[in-house]
């Protein structure tokens, strides 16, 4: 049996009763467990209410090397997460990032404490702190870190962003590049911390087209990458 902690990234009810759960894990990287019965009327609340997306828990299971389902034999919360699930944009911004997560992790990855700490360090701001809009956007470059394809800031003082090669450019000759301003936006938020991205005053279209850049970023560097469903709801929150 494996003790770790573990972020719920994916939640899939199968049948009337079991649950699906998709699990970074700070041990093994990203784990898929069979919750039989969990949702039946004797499972107390607590225990329904531990699965839920992005919550923080320490399990104890059995890990298959290679993949497959795992089961979980004991769980509980060791970070109390509440506003993620009450807040309407909380909530939308989570379902938006579940799905990217969902896209990029992959079982096979191993652990990676770097990745998992980033994870469980941003999901705490986000219940800590209040909404705003830009969260999202700063978590997806953030992100690149961890899997291989953050921006190359050594020519950060040219006016375009190629998206192919990951690269600041003087000139606008690849397929596909960012605009001279979602390029100056890129670079605003790129040298903030999250506790900054609140000084920025982008508005709806601003930030909607370097979103949309971002994620054509994401598509260019990640085969398996598809554009999550939730993003028309995000670009409806955000308004």
């Amino acid at each position: 049996m494996i003790k770790t902690s573990a972020i719920v990234i994916w939640v899939l009810k199968y049948g009337d009763s079991s649950l699906i759960v998709n699990c970074y894990t700070k041990s093994d990287g990203l784990k898929s467990y069979f919750l039989n019965g969990i949702l039946k009327a004797k499972k107390s609340n607590s225990s329904k209410g531990l699965f839920q997306t992005f919550n923080l828990i320490n399990i104890v299971s059995n890990h298959r090397k290679k993949e497959g389902l795992n089961y979980i034999k004991e769980a509980n919360v060791y970070a109390p997460i509440n506003s993620i699930h009450t807040s309407i944009v909380k909530t939308s911004v989570i379902l938006f990032l579940s799905e990217v997560l969902k896209s990029v992790l992959k079982e096979e990855g191993g652990e990676n404490e770097n990745l998992f700490s980033f994870l469980e360090t941003t999901i705490l701001w986000l219940e800590n702190n209040d909404p705003t809009p830009n969260f999202h956007i700063k978590f997806l470059i953030e992100l690149t870190k961890y899997i291989g394809f953050y921006p190359n800031k050594s020519n950060i003082n040219y006016i375009y962003f190629d998206l192919t090669s990951g690269c600041f450019t003087r000139q606008n000759k690849s397929k596909h590049i960012l605009s001279i301003e979602n390029t100056k936006s890129f670079k605003d938020i790129l040298g903030m911390t999250f506790d900054q991205i609140y000084m920025l005053k982008w508005n709806t279209n601003t930030r909607n087209s370097l979103l949309d850049g971002i994620i054509c970023y994401y598509r260019l560097h990640l085969q398996s990458f598809k554009t999550p469903k939730s993003l028309s709801v995000l670009h409806e929150v955000f308004k």
